[in-house]
């Protein structure tokens, strides 16, 4: 994940916003998800290359590697997402999207709710869609 947010989101945010998504994604917030929730992990060999968590009715942490991007495997994670959703009888699915990953849901014909301004470290603010 952090090889991913390093990758796509530099150029995009400032640090600060960049250091506050590594820490979302620190060890023990992604084992109180997989713990409460379900996780999806796709590997190549011993290599993790994507991962996306359901919790509730938010999808969340959806990542995969940047080697491996622009394959169909972020649109596979959030597919298998959605049809847990479906079992467990969830009918709208919520998520927080990046400015970097906005596209991607678009296309798989996710739709803005809202858009929210978030304070991270000193002055800098985080645009979440």
């Amino acid at each position: 994940m952090y090889e991913t947010i390093d990758s796509c989101c530099s150029g995009v945010y400032p640090c600060e916003a960049i250091d506050y998504f590594k820490e979302y994604r620190n060890t023990q917030n992604i084992l109180n998800d997989i713990l409460k929730g379900h996780c999806l992990i796709l590997t190549c060999g011993r290599e993790l290359i994507g991962t996306g968590t359901l919790l509730s009715s938010n999808a969340r942490r959806i990542f995969v590697n940047p080697l491996y991007q622009k394959m169909g495997l972020g649109k596979r994670i959030m597919r298998g997402l959605e049809e847990k959703a479906i079992k467990e009888k969830v009918r709208i699915m919520d998520l927080d999207a990046s400015l970097v990953a906005y596209s991607f849901y678009r296309a798989l014909g996710y739709q803005t709710q809202s858009e929210e301004i978030i304070q991270v470290k000193k002055r800098a603010k985080l645009k979440v869609l």
